[in-house]
């Protein structure tokens, strides 16, 4: 892991003339820490880090993903088709191929990234996701699909970030062919929006 250190940068002025002693100028120090909340962190990792108090620098990384958190767009990450929908965080069992008999279910297990996540009054933390999709053909022509197909809402006592979505798509009335799955994913808290394109097969 790369970590940055932090100097702080110290001004003095000192002014003197003809023998006349001028007021001294208060010291103007200038932190990059003041005003960057990543190196402010970044710099107590280490400290901590250095002092072999691991929960102190646990503490801290885990303030630098919430700061990373508030700042990044909606990110879906390692999606893919699953055999099943129980699954939990990297706990899952991958399809292989991207092939479907006719009526069979389609389980796409997706970990999103930088939802909104807020702290309500009794210190529960809550977030929650729409998501909708359309099916097409490779013409790009839209066969069909579903606004609001999943409504999903979320509490924790934690700041969860490990959090996975399975969708379960029952398609019926398709040729045999090639046919394209578009999810998007909205945030509930915010406008924070992502989308994803899965290619399937029907037999």
């Amino acid at each position: 892991m790369k970590v940055i250190m932090v100097l702080s940068l110290s001004l003095l002025l000192l002014f003197s003339a003809c023998g006349n002693k001028e007021p001294e100028e208060t010291e103007v120090s200038v932190s990059a820490e003041a005003s960057d909340p990543f190196e402010k962190t970044f710099s107590q990792f280490r400290s901590s880090l250095d002092e072999e108090e691991y929960l102190k620098a646990f503490m801290s990384l885990h303030s630098s993903l919430r700061l990373f958190w508030e700042k990044t767009p909606l990110l879906l990450n390692n999606v893919q088709f699953v055999k099943s929908d129980d699954n939990t965080f990297g706990i899952y069992e991958p399809r292989e191929g991207d092939s479907f008999r006719i009526d069979e279910p389609l389980y796409l297990y997706i970990e999103p990234i930088g939802y909104t996540i807020k702290e309500n009054p009794k210190s529960l933390y809550e977030f929650g996701f729409f998501a909708d999709f359309t099916i097409e053909g490779k013409d790009g022509k839209v066969l069909g699909g579903q606004k609001d197909f999943a409504k999903l809402d979320f509490k924790s006592w934690n700041f969860n970030t490990e959090i996975t979505l399975t969708f379960t798509y029952t398609i019926s009335g398709l040729e045999p062919g090639k046919y394209k799955i578009v999810t998007q994913v909205r945030d509930k808290f915010s406008d924070k929006k992502a989308t994803t394109e899965n290619w399937i097969s029907i037999l």
